[in-house]
């Protein structure tokens, strides 16, 4: 888990009454981060002694800052940031440059860097360290370390502005915070959205950081032609408003103006090359808005514990309405901090860069949490935010048009005037009756047309027809003082179209519309780019079916039709039974060409109004939308059971398949589709259970079950270390001798508040989500550690029997861990024992034959648990290093002398005998049970008649009062 506190820091007494409220200090790791504003030295080096004698064992980072960020608001005061983990380990690192950057980002991953390190949070100190050098020499190694922060915002006096740690500080280098640990999870983004404005042009004078000339033009002169002298006069500042733009290895990166030299050259934040093109770059809102909410929705269905935004001071400056939606929509996730910076670090390993204008975000988790359903995200675009995506559509526009409308932007006309001038796109404007009154260049060069043939001219005249009723809709809305966006074919004078992204933008003189400006670019290979990658996101490439992703839309479009129309829909999901023994005899390919004829078959046999998808794998999505109820719903299915049980051919042999199928139905098993497709699913999983081949409909039974299953399933991740689990010991006695020969470790959890869980309920979903792997190593090792102590203290000499799951057996590390648990416990390898049931031979019997030979070249005993329920066949058993058979407790429980049960303990005893194994009775219950073993020569016994699973210390009392063996005669 973990956990953040936010704190506007006051003084000591109020922070310490704060921490001992929230019980802060009593977390070893702890990470405090400290946005402390403008303030100066004193105050900084007052807040460190305070922190340390507060808060000795926390890690502390800091920085002066622009604006910090307080439960997704933005306030001026000191902020302290405490974050909490359970497991995560934190380090801290100051750097004072003293040479090279490179050399200090080699440096940090060399210090702090280790093999589980999965975050870096850096501060710098100001712009001038050389950042992106910093960023450079961190990636160097290729550790796949996520990199966020930012760098210290200038100070309004030009004071230093420092970083520093708990007892470090300086106005010259770096800080970082490592933040490492295996159950870490780091979820990280960043928002950089920039469209490019004006020319391009080419370096051609530069040295590392310092830009000579421009189109063999000093770099202020240029400034000063397109931006105009009062963008020029407010250099360095104003750069953070209209950065460059270096077109580097297809991406662009923002460069900014650092300071302005006596000869008219500039120093820049990043390193350029003569040959290198650069343009001016203006924040893109609208997209930002896309990007931000993109990266919200999937924080709503995957929510983070604790997350920080690392933001630029430009944003909070030009598009402050929309920044503080932003983050309040952030805090809507968890507690958010951060602080505004003037240049953004982030990017994953490979490629961490600065960035400006942008925000880098950095989430945490320790832990899953459920999803966030009831948070809606709709930004809300303020006249703040229209006035500069105005700006961003009318960049290039015609002089005499935006001195009319910077009346309505009110944006300086000398500011922007030769921005406007040049324009790659076509530009237009016409008269409320849509008429033509002026073109671009690049509209004539466009289309071919000469300017007579345009002006007076109807724009709907260059259209298609089936598109002038969409177009004129636009065009009154623009009227209406509303910007348009839309897609239009046009075609040129010589009949070629193209695809045109089209921007409407009302002409506004004196508070009045009077006419529309228009600006299209051709989109043409962006559309059918975008086409194919629709394609790719959202449909299988196998089936063309759509994919999980689709399939969630299409059934978010038609819950929302049926709340309107108040009608039913149903969500069948559809899963191949043992289907992965087709993909495992016969082969993948196989496999793909049956899915493709099952989902052509399911599809040739639905109805109007329903959807097929593939959700993954072998497992099939069907949404029914037209007179959904139980009559239409059982018959459908009924079809679907039986056109996939008709045989499939494959180069002339035929394979049957059967279907289970899991309902749900709108709204009475969930309203909203996360709802509808897991109760649809969980229905799925009950058919599976009930052995396949039928349809389950959902009901709130299995819901139940379904949130006490996610409950036990976040108990049982956290039961070894909150030592809830414990191991009981039942005795295997020789019955011939009736002495201790072994003895069987047995699981138990025993909860503090469900109290005792029956394994038959924990262990099944310990295997379902993984866990088992890690439980049963716990067990392997605290169970030979405990007999090799009874061993030490001479409490007999027997054997110590441990299940294996099918699934822990079959992971690739088992024989490690069977190798670390005897060499931590120090047991001799005779007297471990590995139960193994009899469906592990249904998994690659070859490799298990093969792994069960390396444990026993170890000296490990091995066992088959529950003989004869099984799938054993004998012609395995006789190659198999095995040496004990155990046979199941429905055989020993059902005997008399009369019964057929006897008959084939008898054939076990004997066959056990022949292939030199001992033979273990399971569930001896009464004196009469054991006696009739011992005449059918059976060796060993277990059950209740001898003692129940005892916890440790009834173990150690029984110990001393049976009578031991004292050699293994197995």
């Amino acid at each position: 888990m973990v956990k953040s506190f936010q704190y506007i820091y006051n003084d000591e007494h109020s922070l310490n009454q704060f921490i001992q409220e929230h019980g802060i200090d009593q977390y070893p790791s702890l990470l405090i981060q400290a946005f402390v504003g403008d303030s100066p030295l004193a105050v900084i080096k007052g807040l460190q002694r305070h922190i340390n004698r507060i808060l000795p064992r926390g890690t502390l980072i800091g920085c002066n800052s622009n604006g910090q960020v307080i439960g997704g608001s933005i306030v001026s005061e000191i902020v302290l940031s405490f974050t909490i983990f359970e497991v995560t380990v934190i380090e801290s690192l100051l750097q004072e440059r003293s040479g090279s950057s490179k050399q200090l980002g080699q440096q940090l991953t060399g210090v702090l860097g280790q093999s589980d390190t999965k975050a870096f949070i850096v501060f710098a100190s100001h712009l001038h360290l050389g950042v992106q050098e910093f960023l450079e020499g961190v990636s160097e190694r290729g550790d796949e370390i996520v990199i966020a922060g930012g760098v210290s915002s200038d100070l309004p006096d030009k004071r230093p502005t420092y970083v520093f740690t708990n007892d470090e500080i300086t106005s010259e280098g770096f800080v970082t915070a490592s933040l490492s640990g295996e159950e870490l999870k780091i979820h990280s983004h960043s928002i950089e959205e920039w469209q490019e404005v004006g020319p391009v042009f080419t370096i051609t004078k530069a040295k590392g950081n310092i830009l000579g000339e421009i189109n063999h033009v000093k770099p202020i002169r240029l400034l000063d032609t397109y931006l105009g002298e009062r963008f020029v006069s407010a250099l360095p500042d104003s750069s953070i408003e209209f950065p460059f733009l270096l077109r580097r290895e297809n991406e662009k990166v923002a460069v900014y103006i650092m300071n302005v030299l006596p000869d008219g050259s500039v120093e820049l934040s990043h390193g350029v090359t003569e040959g290198d093109t650069v343009s001016f770059g203006f924040v893109d809102v609208r997209d930002s808005i896309r990007s931000t909410t993109k990266l919200l929705s999937r924080l709503k269905r995957h929510p983070v514990e604790t997350h920080f935004v690392y933001n630029c001071v430009a944003r909070r400056r030009y598009i402050r309405d929309v920044t503080n939606q932003e983050l309040s929509f952030f805090n809507q996730v968890s507690p958010l901090t951060g602080f505004f910076s003037y240049g953004e670090l982030g990017g994953t390993g490979g490629k961490p860069k600065l960035m400006a204008h942008s925000l880098s975000y950095l989430g945490l988790s320790e832990s899953v949490r459920e999803p966030i359903r009831d948070m809606k995200i709709d930004f809300q675009l303020t006249p703040e935010a229209d006035v500069m995506m105005s700006l961003t559509h009318l960049i290039n526009t015609a002089e005499k048009d935006i001195k009319e409308l910077t009346q309505n932007i009110q944006i300086s006309e000398e500011y922007y005037r030769s921005l406007f001038d040049n324009n790659t796109d076509f530009v237009y404007s016409t008269d409320l009756n849509g008429r033509f009154n002026s073109l671009n260049p690049s509209f004539m060069k466009t289309f071919g047309y000469t300017r007579e043939e345009i002006l007076g001219k109807s724009a709907l005249n260059f259209i298609r027809e089936e598109d002038a009723v969409r177009v004129r809709r636009h065009f009154y809305r623009a009227m209406d003082g509303r910007e348009q966006y839309y897609d239009l074919p046009i075609a040129s004078k010589k009949g070629e179209v193209n695809f045109f992204q089209i921007k409407n933008i009302p002409i506004t003189v004196d508070g009045k519309c009077v006419g529309i400006f228009g600006i299209g670019r051709n989109v043409t290979k962006e559309r059918q780019f975008e086409k194919k990658i629709t394609q790719l996101a959202y449909y299988d490439g196998e089936t063309d079916l759509p994919n999980k992703m689709k399939f969630r839309e299409i059934v978010d479009e038609h819950i929302q039709r049926a709340k309107k129309k108040k009608r039913q829909l149903a969500v069948l999901f559809l899963d191949m039974d043992r289907f992965k023994m087709i993909n495992d005899t016969l082969g993948h390919f196989v496999g793909d060409v049956i899915i493709k004829e099952l989902s052509q078959r399911i599809q040739g046999i639905l109805p109007k109004g329903a959807y097929l998808g593939r959700f993954s794998g072998d497992k099939f999505t069907v949404l029914l939308t037209k007179e959904v109820n139980g009559t239409t719903i059982s018959g459908i299915t009924q079809d679907i059971l039986e056109t996939v049980q008709a045989p499939f051919s494959y180069q002339g042999k035929e394979f049957y398949i059967s279907v289970s199928i899991g309902a749900g139905i709108y709204p009475q098993d969930g309203e909203e589709t996360a709802d509808l497709l897991r109760n649809a699913d969980s229905a799925l999983n009950w058919a599976k259970s009930k052995g396949g081949n039928n349809t389950v409909y959902f009901s709130r039974d299995m819901e139940e079950e379904i949130t006490r299953k996610v409950e036990m399933e976040a108990h049982l991740r956290r039961a070894i270390e909150k030592q809830e689990l414990f191991i009981a010991f039942q005795p295997i006695i020789n019955i011939q001798s009736q002495s201790l020969i072994g003895c069987e470790s047995l699981l138990r959890w025993q909860h503090p508040s469900w109290g005792l869980i029956s394994p038959g309920e924990f262990i099944p979903l310990a295997e379902e989500t993984g866990l088992i792997h890690d439980i049963g190593k716990w067990v392997l090792v605290e169970s030979c550690i405990q007999l090799k102590e009874w061993i030490d203290r001479d409490a007999g000499k027997f054997y110590i029997s441990v299940n294996v799951s099918a699934r822990q057996f079959q992971h690739p590390t088992f024989l490690n861990d069977v190798e670390e648990a005897l060499a931590i416990s120090g047991l001799p390898a005779e007297y471990l024992c590995l139960e193994l049931t009899e469906t592990i031979m249904l998994h690659d019997a070859s490799r298990t034959i093969d792994a069960m030979k390396s444990l026993a070249d170890l000296g490990v005993k091995l066992a088959i648990d529950d003989f004869g329920t099984g799938y054993s066949s004998l012609s395995y058993l006789k190659h198999l290093p095995l040496h004990i058979l155990k046979i199941d407790r429905s055989f020993v429980q059902n005997m008399s002398d009369h019964t057929p049960d006897v008959a084939i303990v008898q054939s076990i005893s004997t066959m056990g005998k022949g292939l030199n194994m001992k033979v273990v009775a399971e569930g001896v219950e009464t004196p009469g049970q054991l006696e009739l073993l011992k005449q059918l020569g059976c060796d060993f016994a277990q059950g209740f008649l001898i003692e129940r699973p005892m916890p440790l210390e009834k173990m150690n009392t029984f110990l001393t009062k049976m009578h031991l063996v004292t050699n293994l005669d197995i």
